[in-house]
């Protein structure tokens, strides 16, 4: 399996150009501090690793032209779309089998795919085949009852409920068995999540182990995400391949387990991104165990309205109004009435808790955790973890490239400052002109979100985001790029679209270093032993993660740990440098006192 290099986007969704005059970087004197040893504060680790280590992006399957509209990013089909939203599994086998009989292969395929890939269509097809519905006979039956089927041979028929059956079923099999022998035979395989949300990686890279379900009660709330254990030491066994006997049978649905010498990193993904995000630096971990015998086991889910987790109305959280309002002065400038009120991202961070509580009570996950582990958005949620004192279970954290560094962005009058902050509230629905999916929604939002750039004449001040999320200097910059824009057309939904734009905005108005109406620094209340880590090369204008960092790192003097600066290395640590953060990781952990 190649590596999988995935996106840590936790800035990525606030158009570029609305940052133009956002001072992220303005750092105001705390007054002097002695650095006591062994802290955060007490120096910096410069990390300079020699050449580049090997990287992939993975393998990604594209849609034939015939199953989806022009310049569409990826949408289907109208006719395809209709009957992804029905769900009705029944009627999408009929579907296929008609266009099998018609000699429509492509149509025949899609039809019969749509009934497995989305959550409901999937949900309805499991229903329908443990009643005994889901047969050669009965599909034969309902095929000759058509009006379209007349004309055509008993054995053309039954030829056209076979293919039918038999794509379905591979299908069902190579997204939920480990290490599919049929993925790659089967090509691109229809799917429309803005229809019938995904549940599986379906035309991109997916992780090479077992993956399970869990259903993670936060607040009045209950999100259904997909989660993975890796464990170093003792590998999964890939699935067998389908006899005919087992041909047309449904896989089982896994249990989880945990080996007794685990020592688990729950690990937290980037914004927008999945858990195949942490497959890096989890293959690094494996390496070091397969040395030291150490049974490093990674976890990771997705995030809620990330990856294929349930896509969440953000304003059954909390209207977007909590978090403040646009002045509507010259359609810039925003008003956040002296708080930083962000309800979304304290959503994540509460996600985050109760998903390890609920995984608890499954398998004994807390008796194992080493550390919570996360960059970008997954610094910010670690980061902001360390501050809280109800996790018995929380020992240490390594934080990376973390968003909220920089100080809050709607604090203050300066609206020049706040342009990013009301330009994500606006298309979060703060104008309601932005909540309707419209025809042109889905591009305008892959425009937005992807090629948007700050130029003054000819001098590019501010690249495209995903330009920012690894050095373009990297060897699998280009590749990683399109894989990330084909991974959002896969899941893209109107909630996502808004979650995108609510939750970037939440991220520039928070700063883990304070809000106007707090006296003491946040960081000085970080009490959880911490690695903290940044890229040297992130460092673009307005948005100077690395040097914010290191800035805020030498304050931290109440927070056990070490900061480390990687040379040559962009936001991304963990696609960029695994190998070298994995030895730096374990070093930390290995290093950590006992209690």
């Amino acid at each position: 399996m190649k590596n999988i290099s995935m996106k840590s986007c936790g800035l990525a969704p606030v158009l570029p150009l609305a940052l133009v005059f956002a001072i992220v970087v303005n750092l105001a004197p705390q007054g002097s501090h002695a650095a006591p040893p062994n802290t955060v504060a007490s120096g910096i680790e410069r990390i300079s690793e020699p050449g580049e280590e090997a990287c992939s992006a993975g393998k990604f399957f594209l849609p034939t032209k015939s199953i989806v509209v022009k310049s569409g990013n990826g949408r289907l089909l109208p006719e395809l779309r209709a009957s992804a939203a029905q769900a009705d599994a029944r009627q999408n086998l009929l579907a296929s089998t008609l266009a099998y009989l018609h000699d429509d292969e492509a149509m025949g395929k899609a039809y019969a795919d749509l009934s497995i890939t989305g959550k409901r269509g999937y949900s309805h097809f499991k229903t329908l085949y443990h009643q005994g519905q889901v047969t050669e006979p009965i599909l034969l039956t309902q095929l000759q009852a058509q009006p379209q089927s007349q004309g055509f041979s008993p054995e053309a028929m039954l030829m056209a409920v076979t293919q039918t059956l038999d794509r379905v079923f591979r299908v069902a099999h190579a997204l939920h068995e480990l290490n599919s022998p049929y993925r790659a035979e089967l090509g691109y395989i229809a799917v429309s999540g803005e229809d019938d949300e995904p549940h599986r990686p379906v035309n991109v890279p997916t992780a090479p182990y077992r993956q399970y379900d869990l259903a993670v009660p936060v607040g009045t709330h209950v999100v259904h995400t997909r989660y993975i254990i890796a464990d170093s030491l003792h590998p999964e066994t890939p699935s067998a391949p389908i006899t005919p006997i087992t041909r047309w049978r449904l896989p089982e649905e896994p249990q989880p387990t945990l080996s007794a010498d685990a020592k688990v990193l729950i690990y937290v993904h980037g914004m927008d991104s999945r858990l195949e995000e942490g497959l890096d630096l989890t293959k690094a971990l494996q390496k070091i165990a397969r040395e030291t015998g150490e049974n490093w086991t990674v976890v990771i889910m997705d995030m809620p309205t990330s990856g294929y987790a349930d896509k969440i109305d953000h304003t059954t959280i909390s209207p977007i109004t909590d978090i403040g309002s646009g002045r509507g002065f010259l359609l810039f400038g925003f008003n956040a009435h002296g708080h930083q009120n962000v309800p979304v991202l304290d959503f994540d961070e509460n996600f985050i808790v109760s998903f390890v509580d609920t995984l608890d009570a499954k398998i004994p996950l807390k008796a194992h955790l080493k550390a919570v582990i996360g960059g970008s958005l997954g610094g910010n949620m670690t980061f902001r973890m360390g501050r809280r004192t109800d996790l018995a279970w929380l020992k240490s954290t390594v934080t990376w490239s973390p968003a909220s560094i920089w100080t809050g962005l709607a604090d203050g009058s300066d609206l020049f400052k706040q342009i990013g902050v009301v330009t994500g509230w606006n298309r979060a629905g703060g104008d309601p002109a932005s909540v309707p999916e419209t025809d042109g929604a889905r591009n305008t939002f892959f425009t937005q979100a992807f090629r948007d750039v700050i130029n003054f004449g000819p001098i590019q001040v501010v690249p495209a985001q995903p330009n920012q999320w690894w050095r373009t200097t990297w060897p699998c910059f280009k590749a990683n790029k399109k894989l990330a824009r084909i991974e959002r057309e896969e899941i893209y939904t109107p909630n996502f679209r808004l979650w995108h734009w609510r939750l970037g905005a939440e991220q520039l108005i928070f700063s883990q270093q304070g809000a106007p109406d707090i006296s003491r620094p946040r960081y000085l209340d970080n009490h959880v032993r911490m690695l903290l880590a940044c890229g040297k090369n992130d460092h673009f204008a307005f948005t100077d993660i690395c040097w914010t960092t290191q800035k805020v790192s030498r304050r931290m003097v109440n927070t056990p740990g070490k900061t480390l600066v990687f040379e040559n290395t962009g936001h991304s640590i963990h696609n960029e440098r695994p190998n070298a953060f994995a030895r730096q990781i374990v070093k930390f952990l290995n290093e950590a006192p006992q209690l």
